[in-house]
């Protein structure tokens, strides 16, 4: 019996992909997001570790706007190669859980 939806078939199409594969690329994005977390702290703490000259400080605004572009740089940053730290944890979460990448 064919299914039909209006006057079309109702018919899957082949997506090209399993749907392992798309969990396997949720689990490397998940990844790539924590490294671009670490990124992030690291890019804050070194902006904290320069003492500011007082001169041209520009309080809450310049504090907002130095934070929104750390946290970008660090998603640009992760997104090329990055440090590698979300490969790493990639490979290591695959490894120790083979199933968690199918998750």
């Amino acid at each position: 019996m064919e299914m039909r939806i209006g006057n079309q078939p109702a018919t899957l199409k082949p997506t090209g992909q399993s749907a392992d594969m798309n969990k396997n690329g949720k689990l490397r994005k998940a990844c790539a997001e924590f490294e671009s977390i670490i990124l992030e702290k690291f890019l804050t703490m070194a902006r904290e570790s320069v003492p500011k000259s007082g001169l041209l400080d520009g309080g809450f605004a310049e504090d907002m706007f130095r934070s929104m572009h750390d946290q970008e740089m660090s998603r640009q940053m992760s997104r090329e190669a990055g440090m590698g730290f979300g490969e790493m944890l990639y490979r290591q979460i695959s490894a120790q859980y083979p199933g968690a990448a199918a998750r």
